[in-house]
């Protein structure tokens, strides 16, 4: 039974560094892009308008539009790019072209959403770097603080009774019958 015991702690170990290692690359992969979204929102933006010539099926559902965007000096046309965003019935809308973009030349954005990829992919690391350091935490891994937003108490430790059990003194008193602590009259 102890050899058991123990290849069940080495693999449940194995597991937990395989996934350090895919939470690490997964974290510097979110991280990247985030320095690359912020450094495009330096890049040059010509305004155009998009034209959806068509709409590419999604593997969840719905549809990716695709057409034609044309700079309003009409120096720039750009054959089937794919839009971030929508357009309204007539299948055009106002779109933001980044020409020397890192991420995403093929794609142009509607005005509200220009800006969204740092947003997004900001909140998305501080959310993976809480849910690692969540997972860290329950193996022990490493101590956080406890507070209510961790999912911990909060406030100042309560005391503990005269008994040395927490709660009501109907709680302390049934514990310590329990424990033969006292006898029941």
């Amino acid at each position: 039974m102890g050899r058991q015991r123990r290849w069940g702690v080495w693999w449940r170990r194995f597991g937990q560094i395989v996934f350090y290692v895919v939470a690490g690359v997964l974290t510097v992969a979110i991280a990247a892009l985030l320095v690359a979204s912020l450094i495009d929102l330096g890049q040059p933006r010509v305004w155009g308008t998009f034209t959806q010539m068509g709409c590419e099926d999604r593997p969840r559902a719905g549809c990716r539009p695709f057409g034609t965007w044309i700079s309003d000096d009409g120096a720039i046309i750009e054959q089937h790019v794919y839009l971030n965003g929508w357009t309204d019935s007539t299948g055009r809308t106002r779109a933001g072209f980044q020409p020397t973009a890192l991420l995403g030349d093929n794609v142009v954005n509607v005005p509200v959403l220009t800006g969204g990829m740092p947003v997004l992919l900001s909140i998305m690391l501080v959310w993976w770097t809480a849910v690692v350091l969540r997972r860290a935490a329950s193996w022990g891994d490493i101590v956080l603080p406890r507070s209510r937003w961790l999912g911990g108490r909060g406030g100042p430790a309560r005391r503990q009774g005269a008994l040395g059990i927490r709660g009501s003194f109907r709680r302390q008193h049934r514990r310590a019958l329990e424990r033969g602590m006292i006898k029941d009259e």
